[in-house]
């Protein structure tokens, strides 16, 4: 799987849409210190855009883009997601109500799993709305599944500390169902923490996994 879209699924670890939100949200991304692009999020009314770049990789090799879309009106939310890249691409839309996969189609066909499929899944929601909620939020994310048209995984908090005057939300990723990210790697687990400031405003997002640790900051 592309690492674009990897970055993406991590950052969307949320439950639902929110109201109102910040608009022009900018994060650089690192691994191991070095910079690696960088992530941006808009909104206006309900429609939510997430743009991810890799411009810096080591030699060029996992430079690409990630584009995604969602717009929610009521129950329903359609999103739609592209990934590029010099060795992958790939197209996403759907269509969920109230949380259940109604619509689905994803291109090329040899990507799609099991749960490419209407009505395969419930109780979900995509990576862009579930980015806003992260930094609309109020309070540590728990119990939250996300769903990128492969697989499904689930957020779960194990933790919170204070640091800084903020709060510092530990949390697991796991994958319920479908594939593991990065294949032939096939990464399943992942121990992700998220820091707020006082006001929960969120300033950064550290995902590890075995040696690699990505990090996310204003």
């Amino acid at each position: 799987m592309p690492l674009p879209r990897l970055l993406a699924l991590l950052l969307g670890l949320a439950l639902v849409p929110a109201q109102g939100a910040r608009a022009g949200e900018a994060f650089e991304i690192s691994l191991g210190g070095d910079r690696l692009g960088r992530v941006t999020h808009n909104a206006q009314g309900g429609t939510r855009d997430l743009a991810l770049t890799l411009d810096s990789t080591p030699f060029g090799v996992f430079d690409s883009s990630y584009a995604g879309r969602s717009v929610s009106a009521g129950a329903t939310t359609r999103h739609s997601g592209r990934t590029r890249s010099s060795r992958k691409s790939r197209d996403l839309s759907m269509t969920l109500e109230g949380g259940a996969l109604r619509e689905v189609a994803i291109a090329p066909p040899s990507e799609a799993t099991a749960l490419t499929a209407p009505g395969a899944v419930a109780g979900v929601l995509d990576p862009v709305s579930g980015f806003g909620q992260l930094i609309e939020t109020g309070a540590c994310p728990d119990g939250l599944r996300i769903y990128d048209g492969r697989r499904v995984g689930l957020l779960s908090a194990t933790g919170s500390r204070r640091e800084g005057g903020g709060v510092v939300c530990e949390a697991r990723y796991e994958v319920q169902q479908g594939p593991g990210y990065l294949k032939p790697l096939g990464i399943s687990r992942l121990s992700v923490e998220l820091g707020y400031d006082a006001a929960w405003r969120l300033d950064w997002i550290r995902a590890r996994s075995g040696i690699f640790a990505l990090m996310l900051e204003r």
